[in-house]
């Protein structure tokens, strides 16, 4: 902890060094394998001054609750950065790249509209059973604001995490009875956008090897209303009915269709109309960023594994005249 908070320190001090090539903090004084990676490769060192700028602008910004929520965020991200990204100089820079990206973000859309006081929660695993060696890494919102009652989200989103880490431990017969040695994973980070005053939107992002020919991944995105501290599904950020839904469709499917033609195939019959309007009745395929709706399709929903995931972006100004007036979303109309 106490290397945290020196850094959490130097990153409220050190605006000058953002300017120069290199990290936030001096390279001449880096101790541990994080620092000397990050000092070693020039896109980490810029990542890391991109995060330590986001982060300054917005401490500068808050004050009271919202800052002492920001500060103890930052403390427990850059402890949390500094137990999960071990192993390799490859690993080390593969998962500091992840984080600082996600981070980035993250404290971007803090910044947007009034502060949403979400934190980071964490759950880290190493073990061994049998052949099998596993590794859990996992990362999840939880909403603190007193807008209103977000506890059943949160064991939600906490439930989940866990039930995901769960699966990458083998049992007892699984790991003696795995053919040879192997690694079992599972990681999972989250990203946030403010499309609104009233919302914020996570997409939480998974990847789970539990041996076999490949590991699974996907997104999971919420649309949570800060006014009710539950998740929306589309038919409460749209207008009631289903014109929103008939708008949607022959949009989706055009771009998918395209997307199949030129050379990312995909499953022609999943896209039929009747089946892509059940599909985009499903919450968690809407991702509403700030600058327009990402509508994301896992491997195998729409396209085989070998496709990985598709993506469908709607800008706002086609969506406005569909919103709910008094959805989450309403401020945009």
């Amino acid at each position: 902890m106490r290397i945290a908070i020196a850094a959490l320190f130097a990153l409220t001090v050190a605006g000058p060094a953002w300017a120069q090539s290199g990290p936030s903090f001096d390279c001449s004084k880096a101790s541990n394998a994080i620092e000397k990676t990050i000092c070693a490769r020039p896109e980490l060192a810029k990542a890391d001054r991109a995060m330590a700028a986001a982060y300054a602008a917005l401490a500068g910004k808050l004050t009271g609750a919202a800052k002492d929520h920001l500060v103890k965020d930052q403390t427990h991200w850059i402890a949390s950065r500094n137990k999960a990204c071990t192993g390799g100089a490859e690993e080390i820079a593969r998962c500091l790249r992840q984080r600082y990206e996600a981070r980035v973000e993250n404290l971007a859309a803090f910044g947007q509209d009034t502060y949403p006081f979400v934190s980071e929660q964490t759950l880290f695993k190493e073990g061994k059973v049998g052949k099998v060696s596993y590794s859990i890494d996992a990362a999840w919102p939880q909403f603190d604001g007193t807008t209103a009652d977000f506890s059943n989200l949160n064991r939600q989103f906490a439930d989940q995490s866990r039930k995901g880490g769960d699966e990458a431990i083998p049992d007892r017969q699984s790991g003696s009875g795995a053919p040879f040695d192997q690694t079992w994973t599972y990681d999972q980070g989250f990203t946030l956008q403010r499309p609104s005053a009233d919302a914020v939107a996570v997409a939480i992002k998974f990847y789970g090897y539990t041996g076999g020919a490949h590991g699974m991944s996907g997104t999971t995105a919420y649309l949570v209303d800060l006014r009710t501290g539950k998740a929306v599904p589309p038919n409460g950020v749209f207008a009631k009915g289903d014109t929103w839904l008939k708008t949607l469709v022959p949009l989706v499917q055009a771009n998918l269709k395209k997307q199949f033609r030129d050379g990312k195939p995909g499953f022609e019959d999943a896209i039929e109309p009747d089946k892509l309007a059940k599909l985009l009745r499903e919450p968690e395929h809407y991702y509403f960023r700030r600058d327009g709706l990402e509508l994301i399709f896992d491997a195998y929903v729409v396209g085989p594994y070998v496709s990985g995931p598709f993506t469908v972006e709607i800008p706002y100004a086609t969506l406005k005249p569909l919103l709910a007036v008094d959805g989450p979303l309403g401020g945009l109309r």
